[in-house]
């Protein structure tokens, strides 16, 4: 070491003192430094490896994310196709029943729960977009422009209109019923609603989803959200006839 070629005096005592301070002090510097060097690779080394769990952790949590946002996608998919399917059945036994100015009982129940499964879905897929939106960053995701959500359920106040009809055609122990004055109103604005909502679903099929079927379709509807373009779509025609009054009698409770 340096301290061993430096500084000779006359007198061994001296010199051994003198000796045996700079090599102590020698060793001193350097376990000194050696610590320092181990706590900074410790330091870099924690460091390291919690980066590494964080970005693990990160990436587990966006994995988790997309999964459950993609049942989302599929859960509202199958709503929206049932929405389509029962509309376009209650299209049809709605122009059948306004051009014979009646309708028969079994055709009736078939349309009131039709009306009760489109309402039900309805408010899932309103349940599915709430959920949608807590899990989505609000500058990367869908939005629809409402506040009456419960008030545009036109598609439940039919429900509760035909529940009414049919109550007052159990009582008249009639086989059908004839649709006279506000009936005949309530059918024709009911095929109005059915046949703008069937139109609307048909052009944005031809139109945003040309050329896809089966499970390429359904790909598509769930990663480009358009389950939420089309809900979008039936709240927009629903809020059309919002204020459209519906002759709901009052059930009698023996």
């Amino acid at each position: 070491m340096a301290s061993l070629t430096c500084y000779l005096f006359d007198g061994p005592n001296f010199k051994y003192a003198n000796i045996s301070i700079y090599v102590k002090m020698d060793y001193n510097l350097g376990g000194i430094c050696l610590i320092k060097r181990i706590n900074n690779i410790d330091y870099i080394m924690l460091i390291a490896v919690l980066l590494i769990v964080s970005v693990i952790v990160n990436i587990y949590a966006l994995f988790k994310l997309n999964d459950y946002k993609y049942k989302i996608g599929q859960q509202s998919y199958i709503k929206i196709e049932d929405v389509k399917q029962r509309n376009e059945s209650n299209m049809d036994i709605l122009s059948k029943s306004i051009e014979n100015g009646s309708i028969k009982n079994e055709e009736l129940l078939k349309l009131y729960r039709n009306y009760d499964v489109i309402s039900s879905d309805i408010m899932d897929l309103w349940q599915q977009y709430g959920a949608y939106t807590q899990n989505s960053l609000l500058i990367f995701s869908k939005k629809i422009e409402t506040n009456k959500i419960m008030e545009n359920d036109i598609h439940g106040k039919i429900k509760e209109y035909m529940l009414s009809v049919l109550n007052r055609e159990m009582k008249n122990e009639k086989i059908k019923l004839q649709l006279e004055n506000e009936d005949m109103q309530s059918f024709k604005d009911m095929y109005e609603i059915s046949s703008r909502i069937y139109a609307y679903l048909n052009k944005f099929n031809e139109e945003t989803l040309k050329g896809t079927t089966g499970e390429d379709k359904e790909k598509k509807v769930i990663k480009e959200h358009y389950w939420i373009d089309m809900l979008e779509g039936i709240y927009d025609i629903s809020d059309d006839y919002v204020n459209v009054q519906w002759k709901i009698e009052a059930t009698d409770i023996d």
